[in-house]
């Protein structure tokens, strides 16, 4: 028979603190097309501050803030693009390409969001401000596997004798 109500729901919390702030700062593997910017460039995206605009949807979020410089120019043969990758057409400004992105583009990318950060930008808002930080293939892995063991458990509690799930119907 369907409960008709969860007593102790009044007393469950969630903890959202990490999307509360005015900021957000996002991990990134740096790549593929790094040779396509200058170590200035690099310095910039890495060390300033940009801003979400208003242009922010599924597909992905543009972002306003110093120019990135460029070695040899914005455009690239086309290839894939990754959930998360950074892409930096002409004007300097980077482009965030989220879930709904195309699949293929012909801007050089100068990063990729990793996995586990994907969710900080999308529950972000136009006017907040992005700084990136860079971190390892490895690291990025490590925190991928955490956030998978984390969900495991997770699981595993919904599937304890005695708690009736939604998928268990």
């Amino acid at each position: 028979a369907p409960v008709p109500g969860l007593a102790n729901l009044p007393a469950r919390r969630l903890a959202l603190n990490e999307y509360e702030g005015e900021s957000v700062r996002l991990r990134v593997v740096m790549g593929p097309q790094l040779d396509y910017f200058t170590q200035q460039g690099v310095n910039t995206f890495l060390g300033q501050r940009y801003a979400l605009t208003g242009e922010f949807d599924r597909m992905g979020c543009r972002l306003e803030g110093p120019a990135i410089e460029f070695a040899q120019g914005a455009d690239i043969v086309s290839d894939g693009i990754a959930l998360g990758a950074i892409q930096v057409p002409a004007h300097g400004k980077p482009i965030i390409l989220l879930a709904d992105r195309q699949t293929t583009g012909g801007y050089a990318k100068i990063a990729t969001v990793i996995s586990v950060d994907i969710p900080k930008i999308a529950q972000s808002r136009a006017g907040h401000g992005v700084e990136f930080e860079q971190v390892s293939v490895d690291r990025a892995r490590a925190l991928a596997l955490d956030e998978r063991k984390w969900f495991n458990r997770l699981s595993a509690r919904w599937r304890r004798p005695g708690i009736r799930s939604f998928f268990s119907r």
